[in-house]
């Protein structure tokens, strides 16, 4: 039986494919926590690798945390947080990639830090930096960080603060599991700032810190490295972001360019029925004609020929 002194405070989840040779330089630095309230939960998407042998070790070990590691068929990222979202036990939620890192007093930060915000109703989280392997932060420096070091904003106002950069966000679960990770059929991922950003627009704010406490070097082959990869073989869930941006930046300027692409990837999805349904299909379907000449040409980057 479950108490409530078994229920970690905070989940540490990691969405996996092929990343044995990563995972165990992740695992050391949750094994090497300051405080281990913590649960690290696993789902592994479909990997062909020896990563289901790690974790038959690791669920059996004493890590000082528990280890939770379910295997589904591979469906991308973003089903592999709807799921772990779904199965966390934790109060709060990280997203810890499978070939990163957490610096060794990450958790004893989370869990002073998050009880602060907790109480607010319109917050939803804290995040702290990221850093390189030797914890010197990645990206330009915030500007606007209070005395107490951290700033109060949403995701979508980070460009008023300098906090452009990659960031490392811990969630309220609770709240958390009123967002799902949206992916088109037929697809398997749509950018995560969709998610982060539909926070905003529904008044919830983070406290950013500036603190590093996830340590990461980008893999050949991650995410980072294959954004043209993602878009050739995810258009509507690149579409879904655009149209998202065309309430978010209202320039004009903005909401052209983002019109343009938002129909370039109907038409590389052959969704053309989308085209009408776009947050400002006046103006998408004015720029159809030069969303259909950037498809071609993607297309024919992409080696699309269908």
């Amino acid at each position: 039986m479950t108490t409530t002194m078994d229920i970690p405070k905070l989940t540490i989840f990691t969405p996996t494919y092929n990343r044995s040779h990563t995972l165990s330089r992740l695992h050391d630095s949750l094994v090497k926590q300051s405080l281990k309230d913590f649960e690290w939960l696993v789902v592994d998407d479909g990997s062909s690798d020896n990563t289901a042998v790690l974790f038959e070790n690791w669920t059996s070990n004493d890590n000082g945390f528990q280890v939770r590691y379910i295997r589904i068929p591979n469906g991308g990222k973003n089903r592999a947080i709807n799921l772990g979202i779904k199965e966390a036990s934790g109060r709060y939620f990280m997203i810890l990639d499978s070939d990163d890192m957490l610096s060794p007093n990450a958790v004893e930060f989370i869990i002073e830090k998050m009880p602060a915000v907790e109480i607010e109703s319109d917050f939803i989280g804290i995040s702290g930096k990221r850093g390189d392997l030797n914890g010197v932060p990645l990206g330009a420096e915030g500007r606007s960080y209070n005395e107490d070091g951290y700033t109060d904003c949403s995701n979508i106002e980070r460009s008023k603060y300098g906090l452009e950069r990659d960031m490392a966000e811990v969630f309220i679960t609770e709240k958390l599991r009123r967002y799902e990770f949206k992916v088109w059929q037929g697809e398997k991922f749509t950018p995560e700032e969709v998610v982060w950003n539909q926070m905003a627009l529904d008044g919830y704010r983070l406290r950013w810190y500036n603190k590093v406490i996830y340590l990461c070097e980008y893999q050949s082959g991650g995410l980072t490295d294959s954004t043209w990869s993602l878009l050739r073989n995810n258009p509507m869930g690149y579409a879904i972001m655009f149209d998202q941006r065309l309430e978010i930046y209202p320039a004009l300027n903005s909401r052209i360019n983002n019109a343009l692409q938002y129909g370039a990837c109907c038409f590389l999805g052959g969704e053309y029925r989308m085209l009408v349904k776009s947050r400002c299909p006046l103006l998408t379907l004015a720029l159809a004609p030069a969303a259909w000449v950037v498809a071609l040409r993607r297309r024919r980057q992409f080696k699309i020929y269908k």
